[in-house]
């Protein structure tokens, strides 16, 4: 006999229309939560832009002409390509693909939990996670890669509660299922790494190493699109992953800015990290095999997140793991009190919680100012207003944003290239003719490869890493032939050119495409860093600079002193290279001509003193407003670079600009007689 206190009401005890109607109540309340949150970000309309090249034969690219994989999501791009040339529209058929793919998460997990109550507790999860049902919509794999894993997480803990005995036939589902994850989102393949390890070693004692030739044979799909990128492309991973990795950025630096994007994952939506965190908990108390997988995968992925520094977008990269944590939490649970306690828990969170998904209503906006949250935005709240199926209105043309205006303009203009740092709505509007540049080398091959200027420290963006544009490369765009004039990025554009728009089979564009990804210019990135001179020109009010004795005057853009004695600015605490540097001060300061106003420093990592100098009134000549300058000279790479300027008490200064310029960048492992 089922105890009294088991929670287990599946649909077959209830009248068949009472089951019904409840089922129903679910996705009616599902459905207003997706609408009202629903949204379309300038990052789907990059893969938007691919999809309608597709659909007009100009190929997989983003540029017509040139084959460069601007997009992370193959079996995504694929799927709204397949569903918008049957609309002939991106906008509401993305939203209403992203619905239906969202209502058949729920009708996989409420066929497996086959219990009311229990599916109202998981959609309980969903709903109260901000991460997850923010990319229920958006334009994004997410979708998708939410009903992959439903379909193989609940597969896999049937699987395991039956515990039958597993055929070859079961090994290839899981393998295929986390395959075609992974052509979704390459990095979701973490996900399934615990329970494919959990099935491995379930089937070991049947199989032996055929389970190694039937998981190969599974992942079939993934390996047939590698080599398709091989040959099309000419490199076998997105151009977003290049664009990503080969930034210079120091990995202490990722690191820190991933333990900041946990931080505000935490600070605004602390209910899906917490729900990770519960169902890592359940898993170690029950000492189970199977749940220790899917937890640990969860965990995973959390700890992958953090490690590449996360991502600009708020939450994105956790509601994956929140998904599969939920399915656990509600697999495990059996007791009708514990049930009880969960459901009222959740109902006090929803109440409390200031950006709770169920609250969002047409005043909602973005909740934080980006700048001071490390550059992670609250991406449904900056396009919400924007983009919301309910703000529709038969004579407004969505997404009414001002990127999706000036890319109309740009595509009736007489201009053929146009630099932008966000190329989504942009990039779309501007149709196939028109070549669009992407500063954060997210569809930019080239720039991909460059090291990431350090001007990015000055106004830091999570995930997306603008580039110094070479010189001669704008005109290389709009030519259609190479004038870049840096005879090292010249050779490997002549190259690059070859493989993203010459003949597709030649042994000339093989022997490119090897030697850019396995030959001396697969370390472009260093072999530019090495050589490349530092320029900065930052205001004083930037953020990166703190005061202990100014004020900042953000209308006039400067930082005046208020007369004490102190810092008037330190910073930044930026990564840079090798080399022998100069940082200036520009502004005006009241002092006498002979008066010492205060002096200069120049530190690393905070407690090494590179260099020192007093300031004086008459130091320099006062028509260039050069307060004070100092050199200096860094004999190995830093994570942590600061420079500051002290003034005496009484001294009023203006300060306008800070400048930090190179003199000599090779002075890494070298005698000290090479940097003096």
């Amino acid at each position: 006999m089922t105890p009294r206190s088991q929670v287990d009401l599946p649909h077959e005890r209830l009248d068949p229309a009472q089951a019904s109607l409840l089922t129903g109540s679910l996705l009616v309340a599902f459905s207003y939560v997706f609408l009202a949150n629903a949204w379309l970000g300038d990052d789907a309309y990059i893969t938007f832009r691919v999809a309608q090249n597709f659909i007009h034969g100009h190929g997989l690219t983003f540029n017509p002409g040139e084959r460069v994989q601007a997009y992370t999501h193959p079996l995504w791009m694929l799927l709204l390509s397949a569903a918008s040339a049957i609309t002939s529209e991106f906008f509401f058929t993305t939203l209403a693909v992203s619905y239906a793919l969202c209502v058949l998460v729920l009708v996989v997990v409420f066929s497996y939990l086959r219990s009311l109550s229990r599916s109202a507790l998981f959609l309980g999860f969903l709903l109260s996670s901000k991460a997850f049902v923010d990319y229920t919509s958006s334009g994004l794999e997410y979708p998708l890669s939410y009903l992959l894993i439903a379909w193989f997480y609940c597969r896999f803990f049937q699987d395991v509660r039956t515990a039958r005995q597993l055929l070859p036939r079961d090994i290839v589902f899981y393998g295929l299922l986390a395959s075609l994850a992974f052509l979704n989102r390459g990095d979701s393949i973490l996900l399934y790494a615990g329970p494919l390890a959990y099935v491995a070693y379930r089937a070991w004692p049947i199989y032996r190493w055929r389970i190694a030739s039937l998981f190969l044979a599974s992942f079939a799909p993934s390996v047939i699109w590698l080599a398709f990128s091989y040959l099309y492309y000419g490199f076998p991973f997105p151009n977003t992953y290049y664009a990503k990795v080969a930034t210079g950025i120091p990995r202490s630096l990722r690191l820190e800015q991933g333990i900041a994007y946990f931080a505000n994952s935490i600070n605004f939506d602390a209910f899906t990290l917490g729900t990770v965190a519960l169902a890592a908990g359940l898993a170690v108390r029950t000492r189970r095999l199977s749940a220790l997988a899917g937890a640990g995968s969860a965990l995973l992925y959390v700890v992958y997140t953090i490690s590449i520094g996360g991502d600009f977008m708020s939450g994105r990269f956790f509601a994956m793991p929140l998904l599969a944590a939920s399915i656990l939490i509600v697999s495990m649970v059996d007791d009708r009190r514990v049930a009880l306690i969960l459901g009222a828990g959740l109902v006090g969170y929803n109440l409390v919680a200031p950006l709770a998904p169920i609250k969002t209503r047409a005043s909602y906006d973005g909740a934080w100012d980006w700048h001071l949250q490390n550059g992670i935005k609250d991406e449904r709240g900056y396009y919400h207003r924007i983009t919301n199926v309910l703000f529709y209105d038969p004579f407004r043309t969505m997404p009414d944003h001002v990127w999706f205006r000036e890319g109309l303009s740009f595509r009736n203009s007489d201009q053929k290239v146009s630099v932008q740092g966000s190329t989504g709505f942009f990039g779309f509007n501007a149709g196939p003719e028109k070549y669009v540049l992407d500063r954060n080398a997210l569809s930019d091959p080239l720039l991909a490869r460059l090291p990431v200027s350090e001007a990015l420290y000055f106004e830091f963006y999570a995930g997306h890493f603008f580039r110094d544009i070479p010189a001669g490369y704008v005109e290389s765009c709009r030519e259609g032939k190479n004038l870049i004039e840096d005879p090292l990025i010249h050779d490997y554009y002549d190259k690059l050119l070859n493989i993203t728009r010459g003949p597709i089979f030649s042994v000339a564009r093989a022997r490119d495409i090897w030697e850019l990804n396995f030959g001396r210019y697969r370390a472009l990135h260093d072999l530019v860093n090495e050589r490349r001179v530092v320029a900065l020109s930052v205001p004083a009010v930037n953020t990166r600079f703190i005061t202990d004795v100014g004020e900042r005057d953000t209308r006039a853009r400067v930082l005046r002193s208020v007369g004490r004695a102190g810092y008037l600015q330190t910073g930044p605490h930026i990564p840079l290279k090798p080399g022998r540097y100069r940082a200036r001060w520009i502004g005006v300061v009241e002092a006498a001509a002979s008066q010492e106003v205060g002096f200069v420093d120049v530190w690393v990592e905070g407690e090494r003193l590179l260099n020192k100098r007093p300031v004086l009134h008459a130091g320099l000549p006062a028509e260039d407003k050069v307060l004070a300058e100092i050199e200096f000279i860094l004999r190995s790479p830093t994570s942590d670079l600061e420079y500051r300027f002290y003034v005496n008490d009484g001294t009023r200064v203006v300060l306008e600009r800070i400048v930090l310029e190179s003199s000599d960048t090779d002075c890494a492992g070298r005698g000290s007689s090479a940097c003096h």
